[in-house]
């Protein structure tokens, strides 16, 4: 755990078991944190905590106590915790029908405890039948040929949308974010391919006697997939509060620096293609600034989502 995050958790801690609302001389006691020697240094530290906590949801109440003008913070657990869960007699046999599915040990009680304030189950039917119908995994299609050494057949769906049909020694099957790959030596081409099984139409078959083909010695499937390895960079974005946590998580350095109210902060070795996701899912809470080529990038991303939701008639 960082030890932003353990601050943070901390302080939610001591803000929930207060009885009274703490200022921030007594939260500096009970938690050992904000101890910079300028007390407006440590005002602004906790003030910047206090707002990640409320951005995540967290109900910090500002009171101010009858003995002092300075303003105390607290949690009201009624507030933070969740409800009770509030079961029907038929959802109470729903979960009672799961469980004798799953079989799963030790859920007996935690069925027990789910229903405690529930109504009695619902009366079932007489003896329920159940099914669970379990698809086949796509890398059971190919494991047996991957096995024997035997050539597969198989058509196939490109990215682009175009469809063929591949003769492959099949060498071996990796997966890489979320995604199962079928790595070998494609006929048609003489050289070392990976194929998403998910765009495989249909399954492939088998179209050789086993032990056709030797995987070559020095085969990395890892290598087969990743694409090119492009050096990290050094990003330096401006964020406003509401984000400013995921920034943080992520690495980010705060460089004492502002931009229109936002704190800039700089991130080391971000990924300049598999990390573009997450800063467009951060969205106009952080504007790259540096460098211009991640910049640009992204505006063009931006624009392009723009021009799609304007063809489906949802731009603003």
């Amino acid at each position: 755990m960082s030890a932003k995050v353990e601050r943070l958790v901390n302080l939610t801690i001591a803000l929930l078991e207060a009885r009274a609302p703490l200022t921030l001389a007594d939260i500096r006691r009970r938690t050992g944190y904000y101890q910079a020697d300028n007390v407006h240094s440590a005002r602004r530290m906790f003030e910047r905590d206090k707002d990640e906590l409320r951005s995540l949801g967290i109900p910090i109440e500002t009171a101010t106590g009858p003995m002092s003008e300075e303003p105390g913070y607290r949690i009201p657990r009624r507030d933070y915790e969740l409800p009770d869960l509030e079961l029907t007699a038929e959802e109470v046999a729903a979960l009672a029908l799961a469980v004798e599915l799953a079989g799963a040990s030790g859920t007996p009680l935690a069925l027990a405890k789910l229903a405690a304030r529930s109504p009695d189950p619902a009366p079932l039917p007489g003896p329920v039948a159940t099914r669970v119908d379990v698809q086949p995994d796509a890398v059971d299609a190919v494991a047996g040929s991957v096995l024997s050494r035997q050539p597969l057949r198989f058509d196939y769906r490109a990215a682009d949308g175009s469809t063929s049909t591949r003769d492959l020694d099949p060498y071996g099957v990796v997966q890489r974010r979320g995604a199962w790959y079928l790595v070998g030596r494609d006929h048609g081409r003489d050289a070392l391919r990976a194929f998403r099984l998910d765009r495989c139409l249909g399954t492939p078959q088998a179209v050789g006697p086993s032990g056709s083909f030797e995987p070559p010695a020095e085969l990395d499937l890892a290598a087969a997939v990743s694409g090119p390895q492009l050096a990290g960079v050094r990003v330096e974005v401006a964020v406003r509060p509401a984000a400013r946590w995921a920034v943080e998580l992520r690495g980010g350095r705060d460089t004492g620096r502002s931009d229109h109210g936002r704190a800039i902060l700089v991130l080391d070795g971000l990924h300049p293609v598999r990390d573009r996701a997450f800063l467009l899912g951060l969205g106009a809470d952080v504007e790259v600034l540096a460098p211009v080529s991640l910049r640009e990038d992204l505006q063009a991303a931006y624009r392009s989502v723009l021009a799609a939701h304007a063809a489906d008639g949802l731009a603003p």
